[in-house]
C-alpha cells in the first residue's frame, strides 16, 4: 500500500504545512524534502501505531475481562449499560439477515449504529496516543532538519 494515500500521511502532511506557514525555514525546504519528512515520520508512525496497537489490544481486552467479569462491578451502570449493547446485537448477528442485498445491508448498518458508541469508546485513546506519537515524531524530524539547516549555514 502507498504509504502517501494512508490517513496517517495526510494528517503529518496537514501539520506539516500547518507548521509551515509560520516557519520560514520550513517554507524554505524543497518539496523533495517536504515529502521526505511527511514520508518518514508516517513510517515511524506507522510502526509506532502496529506496536501500540497490539499492546493496546492485549492490555484492553486484559482488563476488559477483569471489569467486566467482575462481580464486584456487575452493578456499575456504564457495565450494566456496555453489556446491554453487546446483549442487544446478538439477537440481530445470529437472526435471519434476509433476503436480498438491501436487507443484509440494512442489517449490518443497524448491528454497525448500536456498537458505534462502544466502538468510539474503544477505540479513542488508541487513536488520541497514535497523533500524539505522530505530532511527537514529526515535530522531532523538524528539529533534525533545523539541526541540518544550521549546520549548513555555519560552513
Amino acid at each position: 500500500m502507498d504509504i502517501q494515500k494512508t490517513i496517517q500521511y495526510k494528517y503529518i502532511l496537514y501539520q506539516f504545512k500547518k507548521r509551515c506557514k509560520t516557519n520560514d525555514m520550513l517554507q524554505s525546504l524543497r518539496q523533495e524534502d517536504k515529502d521526505s519528512i511527511c514520508i518518514d515520520v508516517a513510517k515511524k508512525t506507522r510502526t509506532f501505531t502496529l506496536i501500540l496497537g497490539i499492546m493496546y489490544l492485549f492490555a484492553f481486552s486484559f482488563f476488559w475481562f477483569e471489569w467486566m467479569m467482575n462481580p464486584q462491578y456487575q452493578n456499575n451502570a456504564f457495565v450494566k449499560w456496555y453489556l446491554s449493547i453487546i446483549d442487544s446485537v446478538y439477537p440481530l448477528i445470529n437472526g435471519d439477515w434476509g433476503g436480498g442485498w438491501y436487507r443484509k445491508k440494512a442489517t449490518f448498518l443497524v448491528i454497525y449504529m448500536k456498537l458505534l458508541p462502544i466502538f468510539i469508546i474503544d477505540i479513542l485513546p488508541l487513536l488520541i496516543l497514535i497523533v500524539i506519537a505522530a505530532n511527537h515524531f514529526l515535530t522531532k524530524r523538524i528539529d533534525v532538519e533545523y539541526l541540518k539547516q544550521n549546520k549548513q549555514t555555519e560552513l
